[in-house]
């Protein structure tokens, strides 16, 4: 299957909530291998498309739900004048995010997504990129959000001292964890300290609080 097979699968499978979607990986897996040529490798065909497919399914998912604040999502190719970032002597580049959320009606961009199935796909990047957009006046105030399934239950409680959780908690403005049934919150968090940690279904209405204010 092709990332966007994996969007229309999505669809004709699940209802359009958040805590569908671990549960639907997994089953997509599946049907991605049994569409395949016997003679191609499952896993590797599958770890080829999967990131892409979760961004399809995710974009799918949060443009509808943004609908009602007035707001949309679009790629960073489409905002490239306004998230580039200033490498000096070595020109001006885009970030590697997913989808930007931007507010027609001020025409100014609210946040950067960064969609990652697991922690261990480089997530710390987006901290990175997080560092260079506040670093120049002009996009200082793009939030930038990381959304993930949290596949391998890197962000579920685990030693405080974990660099990958120590990075995402400070660099990164939220991180929206798209949550299983069985999870709450609490499942997340470390007692008696702050975190920077979200269920997803809370992203629609942060970008909303976010619009309805004059200045970012």
């Amino acid at each position: 299957m092709s990332a966007e097979d994996i969007r229309d699968y999505f669809i004709q499978r699940c209802s359009p909530e958040y805590k569908n979607i671990p549960e639907f990986l997994l089953d997509a897996e599946k049907e991605h291998a049994r569409r395949l040529s016997p003679v191609i490798n499952a896993s590797q065909s599958w770890r080829n498309v999967k990131g892409l497919g979760l961004e399809k399914v995710l974009e799918h998912i949060i443009t509808q739900k943004l609908k009602p604040h007035n707001l949309e999502l679009i790629s960073v190719e489409e905002a490239s004048d306004k998230v580039e970032i200033d490498f000096g002597d070595y020109g001006s580049h885009l970030p590697d995010v997913d989808l930007i959320v931007y507010q027609p009606s001020r025409e100014r961009i609210l946040a950067i997504l960064s969609i990652k199935s697991s922690l261990r796909e480089r997530a710390t990047q987006t901290a990175y990129w997080r560092l260079k957009l506040h670093a120049q006046s002009n996009t200082k105030n793009i939030r930038v959000f990381l959304l993930t399934p949290n596949s391998d239950n890197d962000l579920r409680r685990r030693p405080r001292k974990k660099k990958n959780r120590a990075v995402l908690e400070t660099d990164i403005d939220a991180i929206y964890v798209v949550n299983r049934p069985e999870f709450n919150l609490d499942d997340y968090l470390y007692p008696g300290l702050e975190s920077r940690i979200r269920l997803i279904d809370e992203l629609a209405d942060d970008l909303a609080e976010l619009a309805a204010r004059k200045y970012l």
